[in-house]
């Protein structure tokens, strides 16, 4: 059986995972090294204050740290860890008034939308113009659509996991994806041929 780099990858991640609740120092060390970028560009979608992002990461570490002998080692660990880093900037975007304290994961404005580093690559100035128009689409879907596609298709995480993160029904996030895709369709067709490559 093969293995794709991302499977690899989530399998180390989920070892070192382990060894770390288990007291492993070293692999506390590598857990947080191998998940760090991805932490950050989740944060950096709630927040564009690089130093708040950062020592929220700092923080969640702290308290995994702290609470290594009673956590579940059968957690999925980068749910866990993006979704605790979502919920430390939660508190703190209601403490500073930049999420809506009444319904602060339903706001647009929020979460912003960015493409992986192959668009970076594109040559086309035609293809990079469909982008940029379809990045500005994605943009204006609600807060929750644009964080199940960005979950899914750039974290690679299934519908549990995405349940599981937002603490929602794993329904609720095929029906979120369902709607993006339907109104994204609606809007433009080039958007929908080209998701695939982006993602």
């Amino acid at each position: 059986m093969r293995y794709s780099t991302v499977d690899l990858q989530e399998s180390e991640i989920k070892q070192l995972w382990h060894l770390a609740l288990n007291g492993d120092r070293d692999s506390f060390q590598r857990l947080l090294e191998k998940t760090y970028d991805l932490m950050f560009q989740y944060g950096h979608k709630f927040s564009k204050d690089t130093e708040l992002i950062k020592d929220s990461i700092q923080d969640v570490f702290l308290e995994i740290l702290e609470k290594r002998n009673t956590l579940n080692k059968d957690i999925p660990p980068k749910p866990y860890l993006l979704a605790s880093l979502r919920r430390r900037l939660h508190r703190l975007g209601q403490r500073q008034k930049w999420f809506l304290p009444e319904d602060p994961f339903t706001n647009a404005a929020t979460f912003a939308f960015e493409f992986s580093a192959e668009y970076h690559l594109i040559q086309s100035e035609s293809t990079r113009s469909v982008a940029d128009q379809m990045a500005s689409l994605i943009n204006e879907l609600p807060k929750r659509q644009k964080e199940v596609l960005y979950l899914r298709f750039f974290q690679d995480l299934d519908r549990d996991e995405i349940a599981f993160m937002m603490k929602i029904q794993p329904q609720s996030v095929s029906n979120l994806l369902q709607e993006a895709f339907k109104w994204l369709k609606t809007q433009w067709k080039p958007v929908i041929s080209l998701l695939p490559f982006f993602f």
